[in-house]
Protein backbone atom coordinates (compact mmCIF):
# COMPACT_ATOMS: atom_id res chain seq x y z
CA UNK A 1 0.00 0.00 0.00
CA UNK A 2 1.32 3.41 -0.67
CA UNK A 3 1.99 5.84 1.88
CA UNK A 4 1.37 9.78 1.74
CA UNK A 5 2.40 12.60 4.48
CA UNK A 6 0.24 15.51 3.97
CA UNK A 7 2.50 18.32 6.12
CA UNK A 8 -0.19 20.88 7.36
CA UNK A 9 0.87 24.63 8.94
CA UNK A 10 -2.70 25.22 10.14
CA UNK A 11 -5.43 23.54 11.72
CA UNK A 12 -7.54 24.48 8.58
CA UNK A 13 -6.24 22.83 5.53
CA UNK A 14 -6.50 19.21 7.85
CA UNK A 15 -10.50 18.73 7.36
CA UNK A 16 -10.90 19.13 3.73
CA UNK A 17 -7.95 17.17 2.41
CA UNK A 18 -8.38 14.43 4.80
CA UNK A 19 -11.75 14.52 3.03
CA UNK A 20 -10.46 14.70 -0.22
CA UNK A 21 -7.91 11.94 0.68
CA UNK A 22 -10.91 9.52 2.19
CA UNK A 23 -13.05 10.31 -1.45
CA UNK A 24 -10.34 10.19 -3.66
CA UNK A 25 -7.73 7.66 -3.08
CA UNK A 26 -9.60 5.17 -0.55
CA UNK A 27 -6.74 2.57 -1.22
CA UNK A 28 -3.82 4.82 0.52
CA UNK A 29 -2.47 5.37 3.38
CA UNK A 30 -2.55 9.18 5.06
CA UNK A 31 -0.08 10.78 7.38
CA UNK A 32 -1.05 14.06 8.56
CA UNK A 33 1.60 15.94 10.25
CA UNK A 34 0.13 19.55 11.64
CA UNK A 35 2.14 22.43 12.77
CA UNK A 36 -0.63 24.76 13.75
CA UNK A 37 2.05 27.49 14.75
CA UNK A 38 4.05 27.54 11.87
CA UNK A 39 2.32 29.94 9.54
CA UNK A 40 2.32 32.46 12.07
CA UNK A 41 5.59 32.02 12.41
CA UNK A 42 6.13 32.50 8.33
CA UNK A 43 4.21 35.29 8.47
CA UNK A 44 5.79 37.04 11.44
CA UNK A 45 9.38 36.02 9.46
CA UNK A 46 8.19 37.71 6.36
CA UNK A 47 9.24 34.09 4.91
CA UNK A 48 10.40 30.55 5.72
CA UNK A 49 13.82 31.76 7.16
CA UNK A 50 16.53 29.05 8.10
CA UNK A 51 14.88 27.93 11.24
CA UNK A 52 11.84 27.27 9.82
CA UNK A 53 13.78 25.74 6.49
CA UNK A 54 15.59 23.84 9.46
CA UNK A 55 11.96 22.68 11.02
CA UNK A 56 10.48 21.60 7.39
CA UNK A 57 13.60 19.37 7.08
CA UNK A 58 13.25 17.47 10.07
CA UNK A 59 9.23 16.80 8.84
CA UNK A 60 10.49 15.80 5.63
CA UNK A 61 13.37 13.21 7.45
CA UNK A 62 10.26 12.23 9.94
CA UNK A 63 8.02 11.05 6.81
CA UNK A 64 10.85 8.97 5.10
CA UNK A 65 11.41 7.31 7.92
CA UNK A 66 8.22 6.45 8.66
CA UNK A 67 8.15 4.89 5.21
CA UNK A 68 6.39 7.38 3.33
CA UNK A 69 6.56 7.52 -0.79
CA UNK A 70 5.08 10.91 -1.33
CA UNK A 71 5.42 14.25 0.63
CA UNK A 72 3.00 17.25 -0.02
CA UNK A 73 2.78 20.63 1.56
CA UNK A 74 -0.54 21.85 1.75
CA UNK A 75 0.94 25.54 2.40
CA UNK A 76 1.96 27.61 -0.51
CA UNK A 77 4.32 29.95 1.94
CA UNK A 78 6.77 26.86 1.93
CA UNK A 79 6.42 25.50 -0.98
CA UNK A 80 10.13 26.35 -2.56
CA UNK A 81 11.16 25.54 0.63
CA UNK A 82 9.99 21.91 0.40
CA UNK A 83 10.54 21.47 -3.23
CA UNK A 84 14.10 22.13 -2.17
CA UNK A 85 13.96 19.00 -0.19
CA UNK A 86 14.14 16.79 -2.85
CA UNK A 87 17.84 16.62 -2.47
CA UNK A 88 17.35 15.36 0.96
CA UNK A 89 15.10 12.85 0.87
CA UNK A 90 14.08 9.53 -2.00
CA UNK A 91 10.47 10.70 -1.15
CA UNK A 92 8.95 12.11 -4.36
CA UNK A 93 7.81 16.09 -3.15
CA UNK A 94 5.13 17.55 -3.98
CA UNK A 95 3.05 20.90 -4.02
CA UNK A 96 -0.68 21.85 -3.53
CA UNK A 97 -0.81 24.33 -5.51
CA UNK A 98 1.37 22.62 -8.46
CA UNK A 99 -1.82 21.54 -10.75
CA UNK A 100 -3.82 24.81 -9.90
CA UNK A 101 -0.97 26.76 -11.26
CA UNK A 102 -0.65 24.35 -14.38
CA UNK A 103 -4.74 24.78 -15.18
CA UNK A 104 -5.02 28.31 -14.46
CA UNK A 105 -2.08 28.97 -17.46
CA UNK A 106 -3.83 26.57 -19.50
CA UNK A 107 -6.71 28.42 -19.19
CA UNK A 108 -5.77 32.29 -20.04
CA UNK A 109 -3.14 34.04 -20.18
CA UNK A 110 -4.21 37.32 -17.99
CA UNK A 111 -4.25 35.82 -14.29
CA UNK A 112 -5.09 37.13 -10.98
CA UNK A 113 -3.44 35.40 -7.96
CA UNK A 114 -5.56 36.34 -4.57
CA UNK A 115 -4.03 35.68 -1.53
CA UNK A 116 -4.95 36.39 2.10
CA UNK A 117 -1.36 36.15 3.40
CA UNK A 118 1.36 38.51 1.81
CA UNK A 119 4.24 35.19 2.40
CA UNK A 120 2.32 33.38 0.02
CA UNK A 121 1.89 35.71 -2.71
CA UNK A 122 5.74 35.71 -3.72
CA UNK A 123 5.82 31.50 -3.96
CA UNK A 124 2.80 31.39 -5.96
CA UNK A 125 3.87 34.14 -8.31
CA UNK A 126 7.30 32.79 -8.49
CA UNK A 127 5.53 29.26 -9.46
CA UNK A 128 2.99 31.17 -12.00
CA UNK A 129 6.07 32.73 -13.59
CA UNK A 130 8.23 29.40 -13.59
CA UNK A 131 5.54 27.42 -15.41
CA UNK A 132 4.45 30.07 -17.89
CA UNK A 133 8.44 30.29 -18.41
CA UNK A 134 8.43 25.97 -18.91
CA UNK A 135 5.42 26.26 -21.20
CA UNK A 136 6.61 29.40 -23.39
CA UNK A 137 3.62 31.55 -22.69
CA UNK A 138 3.23 34.73 -22.11
CA UNK A 139 1.28 35.67 -19.43
CA UNK A 140 0.25 38.75 -17.30
CA UNK A 141 -0.39 38.53 -13.44
CA UNK A 142 -2.60 40.73 -11.53
CA UNK A 143 -1.76 40.14 -7.49
CA UNK A 144 -4.56 40.68 -5.03
CA UNK A 145 -3.95 40.62 -1.04
CA UNK A 146 -6.37 40.27 1.34
CA UNK A 147 -4.59 40.31 4.90
CA UNK A 148 -7.90 41.63 6.53
CA UNK A 149 -8.95 38.37 5.81
CA UNK A 150 -6.61 35.86 7.00
CA UNK A 151 -7.04 38.06 10.44
CA UNK A 152 -10.07 37.28 10.66
CA UNK A 153 -9.87 33.47 9.95
CA UNK A 154 -7.11 33.32 12.53
CA UNK A 155 -9.25 35.23 15.08
CA UNK A 156 -12.06 32.61 14.66
CA UNK A 157 -14.51 34.77 12.34
CA UNK A 158 -14.85 32.35 9.65
CA UNK A 159 -17.80 34.69 8.27
CA UNK A 160 -16.25 37.71 8.00
CA UNK A 161 -13.48 35.66 6.07
CA UNK A 162 -15.48 34.45 3.89
CA UNK A 163 -17.12 37.67 2.90
CA UNK A 164 -13.85 39.68 2.15
CA UNK A 165 -12.57 37.04 0.26
CA UNK A 166 -16.09 36.87 -2.13
CA UNK A 167 -15.27 40.70 -2.41
CA UNK A 168 -12.07 40.30 -3.15
CA UNK A 169 -12.80 37.72 -6.12
CA UNK A 170 -15.77 39.53 -7.27
CA UNK A 171 -13.66 42.17 -8.15
CA UNK A 172 -10.54 40.57 -9.84
CA UNK A 173 -12.75 38.93 -12.10
CA UNK A 174 -13.45 41.97 -13.85
CA UNK A 175 -10.37 41.88 -16.21
CA UNK A 176 -9.16 38.81 -15.71
CA UNK A 177 -9.08 35.58 -17.35
CA UNK A 178 -8.65 32.85 -14.85
CA UNK A 179 -8.33 33.41 -11.21
CA UNK A 180 -6.35 31.80 -8.99
CA UNK A 181 -6.59 31.31 -4.60
CA UNK A 182 -3.35 31.18 -3.39
CA UNK A 183 -3.93 29.35 -0.44
CA UNK A 184 -6.41 26.37 0.12
CA UNK A 185 -7.77 27.82 3.43
CA UNK A 186 -9.38 30.19 0.53
CA UNK A 187 -11.55 27.39 -1.09
CA UNK A 188 -13.93 27.57 1.48
CA UNK A 189 -15.27 31.28 1.04
CA UNK A 190 -16.64 30.22 -2.95
CA UNK A 191 -19.65 28.05 -1.15
CA UNK A 192 -22.90 30.40 -1.94
CA UNK A 193 -21.31 32.54 -4.42
CA UNK A 194 -22.60 33.95 -7.29
CA UNK A 195 -21.26 32.72 -10.96
CA UNK A 196 -18.68 34.23 -12.29
CA UNK A 197 -18.02 34.91 -15.85
CA UNK A 198 -14.47 33.59 -15.60
CA UNK A 199 -13.08 30.19 -13.49
CA UNK A 200 -11.98 30.09 -10.00
CA UNK A 201 -9.51 28.25 -9.28
CA UNK A 202 -8.37 26.56 -6.07
CA UNK A 203 -5.93 24.14 -4.97
CA UNK A 204 -7.67 21.33 -2.60
CA UNK A 205 -9.54 19.54 -5.41
CA UNK A 206 -6.82 19.89 -7.89
CA UNK A 207 -4.18 19.18 -5.85
CA UNK A 208 -5.32 16.48 -4.25
CA UNK A 209 -6.21 14.71 -7.93
CA UNK A 210 -2.38 15.83 -9.06
CA UNK A 211 -1.36 13.48 -5.61
CA UNK A 212 -3.38 10.82 -7.08
CA UNK A 213 -1.88 10.78 -10.47
CA UNK A 214 1.47 10.59 -8.46
CA UNK A 215 0.52 7.51 -6.41
CA UNK A 216 -0.99 5.65 -9.83
CA UNK A 217 2.69 6.59 -11.01
CA UNK A 218 4.37 4.90 -7.83
CA UNK A 219 6.52 1.66 -9.09
CA UNK A 220 4.80 -1.52 -7.87
CA UNK A 221 5.69 -2.72 -4.00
Amino acid sequence: MSKVCLFHTGISTFAPLQALAADLMPGVEFMHIVEDAMIKDVMQAGGPDADISARIALYVMCAERAHCDIFMTACSSIGEVVEDCRRITRMTIARIDEAMVEAAIAQGSAIAVLATVETTLRPTLNLVHRKAAEQGKRIEVRQVLMADAFRALLGGDTATHNQMVQAGVTEAAKGSDVLVLAQASMARALAGLAPLPVPVLTSPELGMRHLRRLVDGLPPG
